[in-house]
C-alpha cells in the first residue's frame, strides 16, 4: 500500500461548483424521474483512430445493450446501444468518420439479456470474450499511449481510479452509491484479467466502504490538489512505465460498476452520476444528477443557462470538448459545464492592478495574495496570445509528475521522439498537461501537443 501526497498542483477556484446530494433529472414533459429522454446517443468521438464496422442502419429497431458497431482491428470488441428503440440518425464527420448513433427511445425499451457470469467457473479468455461482446472492453484504456486496451496482451497490472480531482466533477464515491456489490464483483473480474495486481487508488479520508473494504486489490491513498486524481501520477508512484512493452490497463470507479453489473445481471449498465456546473449556470441550478449514458445536452441545460453567449462543454472545464445543444453527453464524460463566452479584450488590461482577476503567475495584484480562497467567474477569454516559451518554473509548480514539462513539449515539437521518450513521454497523457496549459503565459496548447506526440510515437512504435 502506498500513500501519495501531492504538493504541486492547483485546485482552480471557479464559480458554479455543484453541491448537495444526487438528484434524478426529469426530462421535459416526462411524468417520472425514471423516464428516459426521447433520444439518446452512442458517442464515438473519442475513438478517432478506431476503424468501425457498422452493425445497424437508420430505421433499425435495437435493444439496450445491443452491439451497434464493432472494432475492425479487434473483431468481437463491440460498442453497444445506450437505449432500446429506433436508430434515428448516424452522424459522421470528416472522411465519414463515425461520431454519434442517435437512438429514438421506445416507450417500452427492450433490453439485450446475456447470461450472468459465475467468475469461479470461467477462464480468462471466456471472460474477455464476454466483456468484449457486452461492450465493456470499450471502457478500458491502456498505457502507455492511452489507447483502447488490447485484449491480446495481458496487462502486468490494472489501475482503478477511485478519485476525481478535476474541477466541477462528481466525486468517485457517487458513482458507486447503491452499486457496492457490483463494484466489488467488477474488481474480482479485473483480478482475473491480469497476472499482476489490481491497484485501487482513492482519496485519503474517504468514508466510502466500497473503497475502504475492497477485496482482491491493493488499496492506495492520495491527497492534495488536482492533478491528484490523474492516473499517470498513480502509475508513476506505484508501478512506473519504462518501455512501450510495460502494458497497464486503466479504468475508473464507474467503469468497474458497469463491468460488475453486466457480469452479475447480464444487462448493460447505462446509469451514471454527472455534474451540471460552471459560471454560466444560473445560481441554484447546479448540482449532481443521475442520468443515462448518451444524454442529450439540450435536456441537461434546459432552464439553467445565464443570459448571453455561453460555451457548453461536455466533460470537465480542462479536458472537455465544446458542444452545442443538439449534441449528446460524451462516452467518457461525467459532467456538462457552461462558461460565458468573452470575445472582447479589456483595454490596457496589462496596466491594471487586477485585484479581481485570477493569476497563477503573479501578473496581477491578486496573485500576491492567496487568490484561491475566493471563486472567480472565468470566461473563455485567455487574456493573451500565442508567443514563445517564457518561464518553465511556472509549469513545474503545477506538475507533480517526475517529468520536465518544457523540455518534453519542445522535444515533441521538434519530433525528436527518442529524446521525448527519455524525458517521460511514455509516462504521460494529454490530461497531465491541462494545468500547465491553463497557467501558461505563452498560451501554448500543451495538451494538444502531447496528444499528437503520443499518437505519432504510438504509430511508429506499435507497427
Amino acid at each position: 500500500m502506498a500513500h501519495i501526497k501531492v504538493t504541486k498542483g492547483l485546485d482552480i477556484p471557479i464559480e458554479g461548483k455543484p453541491e448537495g446530494n444526487i438528484l434524478q433529472l426529469i426530462p421535459s414533459g416526462a411524468a417520472s424521474p425514471l423516464a428516459a429522454p426521447s433520444h439518446l446517443a452512442l458517442d464515438l468521438t473519442p475513438y478517432e483512430e478506431t476503424k468501425f464496422h457498422l452493425l445497424a442502419k437508420v430505421g433499425d429497431l435495437v435493444k439496450r445493450g445491443q452491439p451497434l458497431v464493432e472494432d475492425k482491428d479487434f473483431l468481437g470488441r463491440m460498442f453497444v446501444s445506450p437505449a432500446g428503440g429506433t436508430v434515428k440518425e448516424i452522424r459522421r464527420g470528416l472522411k465519414r468518420r463515425l461520431l454519434d448513433i442517435v437512438i429514438e427511445v421506445s416507450k417500452t425499451e427492450e433490453i439485450e439479456q446475456n447470461p450472468p457470469v459465475d467468475l469461479s467457473k470461467i477462464d480468462r479468455e471466456e471472460l474477455l470474450g464476454t466483456l468484449e461482446r457486452g461492450g465493456l472492453m470499450a471502457h478500458m484504456r491502456q498505457r502507455p499511449f492511452n489507447l483502447l486496451a488490447n485484449p491480446q496482451k495481458i496487462p502486468r497490472s490494472i489501475f482503478v481510479k477511485a478519485i476525481e480531482s478535476v474541477p466541477l466533477t462528481p466525486p468517485a464515491e457517487m458513482q458507486v452509491q447503491g452499486q457496492e456489490s457490483a463494484f466489488q464483483y467488477g474488481l474480482e473480474a479485473l483480478a482475473r484479467l491480469t497476472t499482476g495486481k489490481v491497484h485501487l487508488v482513492h482519496r485519503k479520508g474517504t468514508s466510502c466502504r466500497a473503497f475502504l473494504d475492497a477485496k482482491n486489490v491493493v488499496i492506495h491513498t492520495v491527497e492534495g490538489p488536482h492533478p491528484a486524481g490523474n492516473v499517470s501520477l498513480h502509475i508513476q508512484e506505484i508501478d512506473p512505465i519504462r518501455s512501450p512493452e510495460d502494458v497497464i490497463w486503466t479504468l475508473n470507479a464507474h467503469d468497474v460498476v458497469a463491468m460488475g453489473h453486466f457480469l452479475k445481471t447480464g444487462t448493460y449498465y447505462v446509469d451514471r452520476v454527472i455534474s451540471i456546473a460552471g459560471p454560466g449556470i444560473l445560481e441554484g441550478m447546479t448540482g449532481y444528477f443521475r442520468v443515462r449514458e448518451g444524454y442529450p445536452i439540450s435536456v441537461l441545460i434546459s432552464g439553467r443557462l445565464k443570459k448571453g453567449l455561453v460555451r457548453l462543454i461536455s466533460g470537465d472545464v480542462l479536458m472537455g470538448r465544446k458542444v452545442d445543444s443538439g449534441d449528446f453527453l460524451g462516452y467518457y464524460d461525467y459532467g456538462v459545464c457552461a462558461v460565458p463566452e468573452n470575445l472582447t479584450r479589456q483595454f490596457l488590461s496589462f496596466m491594471r492592478l487586477g485585484t479581481d482577476e485570477f493569476t497563477a503567475s503573479g501578473a496581477y495584484l491578486s496573485g500576491h495574495f492567496d487568490n484561491t480562497r475566493r471563486e472567480y467567474a472565468f470566461t473563455t477569454n485567455q487574456h493573451g496570445e500565442h508567443r514563445f516559451f517564457i518561464d518553465s518554473s511556472l509549469y513545474d509548480r503545477v506538475m507533480p509528475l517526475d517529468v520536465e514539462t518544457m523540455p518534453l513539449v519542445k522535444a515533441i515539437l521538434a519530433e525528436d521522439y527518442d529524446l521525448a521518450a527519455e524525458l517521460g513521454l511514455l509516462e504521460v497523457d494529454g490530461e497531465d498537461f491541462a494545468l500547465p496549459t491553463f497557467v501558461c503565459p505563452s498560451k501554448m496548447e500543451m495538451v494538444d501537443i502531447v496528444k499528437r506526440g503520443l499518437k505519432r510515437y504510438a504509430t511508429d512504435t506499435l507497427k
